[in-house]
């Protein structure tokens, strides 16, 4: 692995804490998310920052540190520099970078160390000609907590109307009741009671012949 260059500063800066920046973290693609160790909260950048990428204990150990408030030195505190600069978020995708830092004043060979998209490197003299504000009191930080998706509530059905139900309850909505209804239950066996035998036979409708055959031949003989 070819060694990389280091910048030292050209000009004093303020020195702070290790901390003083949040390290920058590759999502996908030209999206990134800022990791803050403190908070122990990952963030969405939106604005415009300074950044230092730096050289850890071994030559694999590097992270990037950016800020919109703190300087390239603040950023750096005193660690191995490999490439500084500003950058320009839109919604936690990267805008566009440059080697603009007044400290450090890397050159735009060198833009490789920096480990960040060439295709949105855009060299610091062009920004300024376009009429892009690069002092530091001009950067913004606007960007927004990335909140842990919730679950989703199991919403509870409400249960089946019972079967003897009306469509009028079905439309409604209404629960069914807890008691089963009187169409739910197991109808009882229908018995009739034993016919009783009648003592009498039962009457003809058709009366029978009060005249024998022998009456009526007597009354023609008279």
């Amino acid at each position: 692995m070819q060694r990389m260059a280091t910048f030292t500063p050209l000009r004093a800066g303020k020195s702070e804490r290790a901390s003083a920046g949040d390290e920058l973290v590759r999502s996908q693609g030209d999206e990134f998310l800022l990791s803050s160790a403190e908070r122990n909260l990952r963030t969405r950048p939106n604005g415009t920052y300074n950044f230092v990428r730096v050289q850890g204990n071994t030559r694999n150990d590097q992270h990037t540190y950016v800020s919109a408030r703190s300087g390239h030195a603040g950023l750096a505190a005193g660690r191995p520099v490999l490439y500084a600069g500003t950058m320009r978020f839109d919604g936690g995708k990267l805008d566009w970078w440059s080697n603009y830092s007044g400290t450090y004043q890397p050159m735009a060979a060198f833009r490789q160390q920096a480990q960040l998209p060439d295709e949105r490197f855009i060299p610091w003299q062009k920004l300024q000609m376009g009429g892009v504000g690069l002092q530091r009191g001009m950067f913004s930080d606007q960007r927004a907590s990335v909140a842990p998706e919730k679950p989703q509530a199991t919403r509870l059905q409400p249960p089946l109307p019972a079967t003897g139900a009306s469509s009028g309850d079905r439309g409604s909505g209404k629960a069914a009741s807890a008691e089963p209804s009187q169409a739910a239950k197991p109808a009882a066996p229908s018995v009739s009671p034993p016919r009783a035998e009648s003592a009498a036979p039962a009457s003809s409708s058709i009366a029978p012949s009060v005249a024998p055959t022998s009456a009526a031949a007597a009354a023609k003989g008279r």
